[in-house]
């Protein structure tokens, strides 16, 4: 998939991480994609994921369905870390445990600036 232009996005997280240092931010880039970054580590390139992958891990993250197979979350005592399976961008997002739970928050909320609307 080519990497979209990335140059107008308009970030946004959930509303708890105004706090936090770094976040979980998401970006609507329409034709069915959602770009997904580190707010902390703007060197790493952002996930590119199709909505469709995005709403199956908000859902999961719900307790509503199983998890995605193409992104990854995972949750250690240190952090979590959000990986693209596909290969598609080599590196994790690396979030501590505060960040996540600001996003988790914004999640269970139905926040709708997480989503692709």
């Amino acid at each position: 998939m080519p990497t979209p232009d990335l140059s107008t996005a308009v970030w946004r997280k959930a509303r708890m991480s105004e706090t936090a240092q770094g976040c979980v931010e998401v970006a609507a880039l329409g034709d069915g994609l959602i770009a997904v970054r580190n707010s902390s580590d703007l060197s790493r390139a952002a996930h590119i994921y199709p909505v469709s992958d995005w709403e199956d891990l908000l859902d999961h993250l719900r307790g509503e369905r199983p998890a995605p197979d193409r992104i990854v979350v995972t949750i250690t005592d240190e952090g979590v870390a959000l990986l693209d399976s596909s290969g598609e961008a080599a590196l994790a997002h690396e979030y501590t445990l505060h960040e996540w739970a600001c996003f988790l928050d914004g999640v269970q909320s139905r926040e709708p600036q997480l989503t692709a609307a």
